[in-house]
């Protein structure tokens, strides 16, 4: 089975390093390395603290690679979203008080996973559908290598303005170049970023490259990225029990403390927050945040506490 966009997104990360570092050369402060056999961690200028949102609204929380079976457990835990793709099936599953992320996206330059004709048959079926929060159109757009890319998410997030009114256009980006992948030049609402800090090997080590977040919130910084548009996407994951990369560690209770830290430092209030990966990918995510106790506690604490 060809791995899911989450497994891919991991995969791309560490086997392209070469290209991500010369894509990032223009950037005028440090990068962090990532290599199958080393990690360099982030020594460049600390991001400045975010602002909080003049008009408080909720942090909607989500964890991804989930089933429906995995959805009561996740409203235990305070989560409000689940990941679904469109149709009235999946939709069926969603648990009262909870709405739906739209999976129609695609991974870096791949094809997207629905043509655009029928994503706009699934936009115009449920673009008034209260139990649907928004659309995940791209994981991780790279436009150093497909500029055009960028182009048909703009098409698509127009066509949700126009159809699905209230409804959120969703992106994540990773660490290159993201000056044209903007939300006004996208027209999307909300953009993840998904620096994971918890690197270098397997075992816990002392500390996380908590300058990892500090870094690519600056590089969205210097895009012209609006904080209140940034949706932190947190490390939920290791590598210790996977049969494939094994480049980072599940963080402990207390490295995962000091990463909510960190994001609530830089991104207060924001309009959503991811865990990834909530379910586990044989190569590239195991054990993740459905083995892990302690992080579902703090979650759980955390998710009940900021509604």
């Amino acid at each position: 089975m060809p791995p899911t966009r989450y497994e891919a997104t991991v995969k791309f990360k560490i086997l392209t390093v070469v290209g991500a570092i010369a894509l990032v050369a223009g950037v005028v402060f440090a990068v962090q390395v990532r290599t199958s056999g080393s990690y360099h961690p982030y020594r460049g200028p600390s991001a400045t603290p975010g602002t909080p949102a003049a008009r408080h609204v909720p942090t909607r929380r989500i964890a991804l690679n989930t089933t429906p079976a995995d959805y009561p457990r996740l409203k235990e835990l305070g989560f409000d979203l689940v990941d679904a793709q469109p149709g009235d099936a999946a939709l069926a599953r969603v648990p009262a008080g909870m709405r739906a992320m739209l999976w129609v996206g695609n991974f870096t330059c791949d094809d997207f996973s629905l043509s655009f004709d029928a994503f706009a048959a699934a936009v115009r079926r449920y673009g008034h559908d209260p139990r649907v929060y928004g659309w995940y159109l791209s994981d991780e757009p790279n436009p150093g290598e497909c500029p055009k890319v960028l182009g048909e998410i703009r098409r698509r997030a127009d066509l949700i303005r126009a159809e699905a009114p209230g409804q959120v256009a969703f992106v994540s980006l990773t660490d290159w170049p993201m000056g044209d992948a903007t939300p006004a030049k996208l027209h999307v609402d909300v953009v993840g970023l998904d620096p994971y800090p918890c690197q270098g090997g397997t075992s816990p080590r002392a500390g996380c490259d908590l300058g990892a977040i500090d870094r690519m919130v600056r590089l969205a910084d210097q895009a012209g990225i609006p904080r209140a548009s940034v949706a932190p996407v947190l490390q939920t994951f290791g590598q210790g029990c996977t049969d494939g990369d094994k480049q980072y560690w599940m963080p402990t209770g207390a490295q995962f403390r000091a990463l909510l830290e960190r994001w609530d430092r830089l991104v207060p209030d924001p309009p959503l927050e991811i865990a990834y990966s909530w379910g586990h990918q044989a190569r590239y995510a195991c054990p993740t945040l459905s083995d892990a106790a302690d992080l579902q506690s703090i979650l759980k604490e955390r998710n009940t506490r900021r509604r």
